[in-house]
């Protein structure tokens, strides 16, 4: 019961998370489209934020890289700002409608990888975009036409169920793959319950079993290693014993019989 209960609180308090862009006039529909088929629901504006490679300096604009890290500042502090303003429409309009509306911006070059990576970071569970600009739709259209939603549509994570609007029309709905994430959610746990430990196991066994084939190994080659003195000082073939006396002997000699 009380799974059941914490389940249906974060299906209330769910967000709904709409892209919206620094053009106002152009998105709004985006929004509304949110706001009219979400209306118990609190609105996330979510915007990502290009900052502009070049910074206009006496009528000219230079590359950020060539420019003193100053001006830099003082540009992007101008852009973020302005951010704020165009984010703040956005809430007004929510407002009007009534709704709970709240702001995120994200700093990144690439617009669709900055979405895709927000509905990550963010577990965002709904979300809506715009499937390709108001001016390209028709009454058939069926089919995204941005590449920005196209990829959003292939790579964002599939627990995310993803509304694409254009000109305030639903036009495609990428469903969230729940059952399929559980499903492997689940066969990984048991991997993780059920097989890693007799993979511990055996790469234990194989490792002790190692060990002792190597000890066996190894008093095996103590054991038939010839001891060099005692191979000098009692010499298999004999010759050295046969050598001996009659040197012996040679010398005693010399010694009765010395030279004049």
């Amino acid at each position: 019961m009380e799974e059941e209960a914490e389940a249906t609180r974060q299906v209330l308090e769910e967000k709904i998370y709409v892209a919206v862009g620094r053009e106002v006039w152009k998105n709004i529909s985006n929004l509304m489209w949110a706001l009219e088929n979400y209306q118990e629901k609190k609105i996330c504006i979510l915007h990502i934020h290009q900052p502009s490679p070049t910074i206009p300096i006496l009528g000219t604009r230079f590359e950020a890289s060539t420019v003193d890290e100053e001006s830099v500042r003082a540009y992007r502090s101008k852009e973020t700002a302005k951010i704020e303003m165009i984010l703040q429409e956005y809430l007004s309009i929510c407002l009007k409608k009534g709704v709970q509306a709240e702001k995120l911006c994200v700093e990144m070059d690439s617009v669709e990888k900055g979405i895709v990576e927000t509905i990550y970071q963010h577990r965002i569970r709904k979300f809506v975009m715009g499937a390709a600009a108001d001016k390209h739709y028709s009454m058939k259209m069926e089919d995204l036409r941005s590449k920005k939603a196209n990829f959003v549509c292939q790579q964002a994570a599939a627990t995310c169920q993803i509304h694409f609007t254009c000109k305030g029309n639903l036009i495609h709905t990428r469903e969230a793959r729940v059952d399929e994430v559980r499903a492997l959610s689940v066969l990984l746990s048991d991997f993780q319950r059920l097989v890693l430990p007799q993979i511990r196991s055996d790469v234990q066994n194989n490792i002790s079993s190692l060990d002792i084939i190597s000890s066996e190994v190894l008093l095996s080659d103590i054991q038939e290693e010839p001891n060099d003195s005692s191979s000098q000082a009692f010499p298999r073939d004999g010759t050295e014993h046969d050598e001996l006396p009659n040197q012996l002997h040679q010398a005693m000699a010399k010694a009765h019989n010395p030279k004049p």
